[in-house]
């Protein structure tokens, strides 16, 4: 589907294109690709580079007022178990409404903790409903508690 239409071109585009499709011809008709909500990506490269929604810039280049989370992988215990202290984890929140806006990570396993965040924006969570979630222990996903405990 992906290749057909053009856009991103990643597999889960695609995947999420065919549902689309799908429901457009077997289901509802509600599925649209201007409702699809936030998409994330991630760039292999080591470490492992994740974004979602908004940078700090586009961010302030769009006129919210923000607050900017930060902390550096050191400071993760997993990072530092698995000898991978590299790298820095950065959030974007709406200084007026708490919502997340946007966040890069840039650590091991940062391909699979970026899926919470976009789970956590394209449910309307706020920072704080990340902040206070109970993430399993050692792991890297919970590096989302001191990173928006950090707002």
């Amino acid at each position: 589907m992906g290749d057909v239409k053009g856009g991103l071109q990643f597999t889960y585009i695609s995947l999420d294109d065919y549902r689309i499709v799908k429901d457009h011809l077997f289901g509802k008709q509600e599925r649209t690709v201007n409702n699809r909500g936030y998409i994330p990506y991630s760039v292999f490269i080591s470490p492992t580079f994740s974004r979602v929604g908004l940078s700090e810039q586009e961010a302030l280049q769009q006129g919210y007022e923000i607050k900017v989370a930060k902390i550096p992988t050191a400071s993760i215990p997993r990072a530092n178990v698995d000898g991978k202290p590299e790298g820095v984890l950065k959030a974007i929140i709406d200084k007026n409404t708490d919502q997340i806006l946007g966040c890069v990570l840039l650590c091991e396993r940062s391909e699979e903790m970026i899926n919470f965040v976009e789970l956590a924006m394209n449910q309307n969570l706020t920072y704080q409903d990340v902040a206070n979630h109970i993430f399993t222990h050692p792991s890297m996903s919970e590096a989302l508690n001191d990173l928006f405990n950090a707002v």
